[in-house]
């Protein structure tokens, strides 16, 4: 019989400006003090070959692409506070 496969984990939540995103990851680890959970932001600039038709990803930036991917991050920082704080 074969092995079930995980489901995929889908991403906390993504902001997007254009071909620019954040995506919060949440992640949960056992500690001393019990489960805690934890969020970690990445951001990405979507882009495509020259056959338009593969999407690929980067982590490198344009200097124009800065001060998008800087209030994307805010964004993404301001929902990990509120999350945090309604959680508890």
């Amino acid at each position: 019989m074969p092995e079930e496969t995980p489901a995929k984990k889908k991403p906390a939540r993504t902001f997007r400006r254009g071909a620019l995103s954040v995506t919060i990851w949440e992640r949960t680890t056992q500690t001393d003090k019990g489960v805690e959970t934890f969020y970690n932001a990445v951001p990405q600039r979507a882009f495509t070959r020259d056959d338009g038709a593969t999407w690929e990803y980067s982590d490198s930036f344009n200097t124009d692409d800065l001060p998008t991917v800087a209030a994307l991050l805010q964004a993404a920082f301001y929902w990990i506070v509120g999350k945090v704080s309604a959680d508890k």
